[in-house]
């Protein structure tokens, strides 16, 4: 969950860990005034989304730590590339012939 706070905003972990996070993000000229909040959301959901490609973490805890239903994670991770399933071709052919099997 993202907490605002006068220094900024930061990640509190369910978990009672925190992390606090500050980057600068470039403005074009012309561009619509940022929302720091909603930029802030984006970026938490798509370092989640990257830990879930990188297998740190499942697609379930994914959704939990983004807030989203798990449908409409699952939906996030397919717009950025990222297979909700990912079995190994062997492992994908075991799994066919056991639940085939009964």
């Amino acid at each position: 969950m993202w907490q605002r706070t006068s220094r900024g905003t930061k990640l509190v972990n369910m978990l009672a860990r925190t992390l606090t996070v500050s980057v600068e993000l470039p403005v074009g000229a012309g561009a619509i005034a940022p929302d720091s909040q909603a930029i802030g959301q984006e970026l938490r959901r798509l370092w989640i989304i990257e830990q879930v490609r990188a297998k740190r973490i499942g697609v379930g805890k994914g959704a939990e730590l983004s807030g989203m239903p798990r449908a409409a994670f699952m939906q996030a991770l397919g717009a950025h590339g990222v297979p909700v399933l990912d079995y190994a071709p062997a492992d994908l052919q075991v799994e066919l012939d056991t639940q085939g099997a009964g």
